[in-house]
């Protein structure tokens, strides 16, 4: 081998390493310069997750947690990541919502955590919505506030002063109306806020507002820093079956989505009564399935 061809060889080597670590670099802290089919650590396939959010019992006398009780499902999110066709797809079921539950009689879907714990509550929107459910993900009421807080808060537009005192659930919430920057814990008020006519529906709009607005938060390259503790913040915050190696790639994937990746939709459906059970959101089943074949 002559002397160029030796030269031509180590430029071509030279070249190669550097594009490398410009390519890996990339994919680090500027991940959506990259080809969506050419970026790494993410999921290869679809997966189907079913996000809880619980809230926590407090005694009524004491006004002290319960950590004893399981807790109603305050959020529920039956969750769509699809790597192939590159979106986050997240169907809000209303706490309200009035459905059948297996081997129990018909009622609110919020109670079913507190009846049997997540095996039963996944069952019963595995029926509800005709949905494989591949990992739960159920996150402590302090997850959020933990979270936006790492990220050195979440920017929203508040569309009302919100003030509501509940002790059962031990929520004292005073925002003020206008575009701010949220802490953990007024970002955690935002989204358990419901005391106004839209009630739930409403609270759910603001959850599905708030969750593309941390999605932002989360894209920004400062962040990028903060990927470990992020990851040590979720493990102690939820409770998952999802293996520790998925959990990375989704976290990773989450990271490299766009405002325009992510889809949220409500269980189509109306506000009805139930004699001894109350106010209720009634599902339209075939709406419903309308939804789920677009986005699942």
């Amino acid at each position: 081998m002559n002397k160029k061809r030796i030269d031509l060889v180590r430029v071509l080597a030279v070249l190669v390493v550097v594009l490398g670590i410009a390519y890996f670099h990339l994919n680090i802290l500027f991940p959506t310069t990259i080809p969506k089919s050419l970026r790494i650590g993410i999921l290869r396939k679809p997966v189907t997750i079913l996000l809880v959010g619980t809230d926590i019992t407090y005694d009524r006398v004491t006004h002290k947690p319960m950590p004893e009780h399981r807790g109603r499902a305050d959020t529920i999110l039956l969750t769509r990541i699809d790597p192939i066709r590159w979106k986050i797809n997240v169907l809000s079921i209303p706490r309200d919502t009035y459905l059948s539950i297996p081997g129990r009689e018909a009622q609110k879907i919020n109670v079913v955590n507190a009846w049997g714990g997540i095996p039963l509550l996944k069952r019963t929107v595995s029926d509800f919505t005709g949905q494989k459910i591949d990992y739960y993900i159920k996150a402590k009421p302090t997850a959020i506030t933990k979270l936006v807080d790492m990220l050195g808060g979440v920017y929203l537009k508040v569309e009302e002063n919100m003030r509501y005192v509940d002790r059962v659930q031990g929520l004292n919430i005073d925002l003020k109306m206008g575009w701010q920057k949220l802490s953990g814990k007024q970002a955690h008020d935002y989204i358990r806020y419901r005391d106004n006519f839209s009630g739930d529906i409403g609270r759910i709009a603001r959850q599905q507002k708030f969750f593309k607005a941390l999605s932002k938060s989360l894209t920004r390259p400062a962040n990028i820093l903060n990927a470990p503790r992020a990851i040590r913040t979720a493990l102690q915050e939820i409770e998952t079956d999802m293996p520790l190696g998925t959990t990375v790639r989704l976290l990773n994937m989450a990271r490299m989505m766009e405002p325009g990746d992510l889809r949220t939709e409500m269980t189509p459906g109306e506000v009805s009564f139930v004699r001894g059970v109350g106010s209720i959101w009634m599902p339209d089943q075939e709406a419903l399935q309308r939804v789920i074949r677009e986005m699942f």
